[in-house]
């Protein structure tokens, strides 16, 4: 009885963090790829967005244009989600690994 009360939290458990998984990605396909990459020049700072482009076996880096305050944000945004994602897939690979033992 114990067991499957246990069983159906893991469940659940997994359930939420799957739908979070799902809400992340979506959100993520909403946000601009990239990176930011910040040049000085003359005591001042400009920040620049740069973007990855596979050409055979070369990865290239493109220049996209100047950030602004709000592509700074979503870059951001967007690195921290990519990290969420990171960490609940490696919870629910734990909880699949727990839940095959019941």
């Amino acid at each position: 009885m114990k067991n499957k009360i246990l069983e159906n939290i893991l469940i659940e458990e997994r359930e939420r963090l799957l739908g979070r998984l799902k809400a992340i990605e979506h959100r993520l396909k909403s946000l601009p790829s990239g990176w930011i990459r910040e040049i000085k020049k003359e005591n001042k700072t400009y920040k620049y967005l740069y973007q990855s482009k596979r050409e055979g076996k070369k990865v290239k880096s493109i220049f996209v244009g100047k950030v602004d305050e709000n592509l700074e944000k979503q870059i951001n945004e967007r690195r921290k989600l990519i990290e969420e994602k990171k960490q609940l897939k490696e919870r629910v690979k734990e909880l699949n690994k727990i839940l095959e033992l019941y």
